[in-house]
């Protein structure tokens, strides 16, 4: 019976020096350029790139983005944090960590996330990185607000705070369900706040049919008095079904449901 034997990976003086810079510095994650501002030199921050990758202590996030692979990791296994791994994933756009993973934390749902949305006004994308799924979704900038920054390892990483949730919970679920979540959580929705992000919110049909449920949960018509609902046309309630029903001229609505 032949003995397996193991191949050591023997790392240069170089390769050393880098690494233990990168750790020194304290993050998961590393741009190419971040790499030549350490090495002073392109060519020679190219070559050790290639090097490390080859050698398991840099892991390709996307084009010219890497995760650090600490020296304390056993036999290289290291998958980082997603959420930062979906924060580099942006790279630089505006944008936000939200849908179902935030739906979850917030206790909209008991469902665990199957893959991470990152809210973004730069790109598309469905991609998978060490076995965990990403979707990037672009929208137009205006739909970007009502963000907060949480800590992740020393980072800043930006989550849609509650109330803002609860907007792009009609734009992920079907409008029932939307529905469900919004009455099981009235109680504990800063709603001033939740109306307020509601009103800037720039697709018309979602604003016309929260400020019809929000009035159906008892909500003041003072506060709903802020919701521009617009002057022209009639949106459906429901987006399954027939067109027609019952016509609500305040919300500019067709119950057909």
């Amino acid at each position: 019976m032949k003995t397996k034997i193991m191949k050591t990976i023997t790392l240069s003086a170089k390769e050393v020096k880098l690494l233990n810079r990168l750790e020194y510095e304290g993050k998961d994650i590393y741009t190419r350029d971040d790499i030549i501002s350490f090495c002073a030199d392109s060519q020679k921050a190219d070559y050790l790139i290639r090097k490390l990758l080859k050698k398991g202590r840099l892991k390709k996030i996307i084009k010219n983005i890497y995760l650090l692979v600490p020296m304390k990791a056993p036999g290289g296994q290291w998958a980082g944090n997603e959420y930062l791994i979906a924060k580099a994933l942006a790279r630089g756009a505006q944008y936000y960590i939200g849908y179902s993973g935030v739906f979850n934390s917030y206790g909209f749902t008991d469902q665990v996330a199957q893959l991470i949305h990152v809210v973004n006004d730069r790109y598309s994308m469905l991609k998978t990185i060490f076995g965990v799924r990403y979707k990037l979704i672009k929208v137009i900038p205006d739909r970007i607000y009502g963000l907060e920054a949480r800590k992740i390892k020393n980072e800043d990483v930006v989550f849609p705070k509650k109330e803002r949730a609860m907007i792009d919970a009609f734009e992920f679920y079907d409008v029932k369900k939307a529905y469900s979540i919004l009455s099981s959580q009235i109680g504990k929705l800063n709603i001033p706040v939740f109306i307020e992000y509601l009103s800037r919110y720039p697709v018309q049909k979602i604003r016309r049919r929260i400020g019809y449920f929000l009035e159906k949960l008892g909500i003041s018509k003072k506060l709903l008095e802020k919701i521009d609902v617009g002057q022209k046309g009639y949106s459906s309630l429901y987006d399954s079904g027939s067109n027609k029903g019952k016509i609500d001229k305040a919300w500019r609505l067709i119950n057909n449901g």
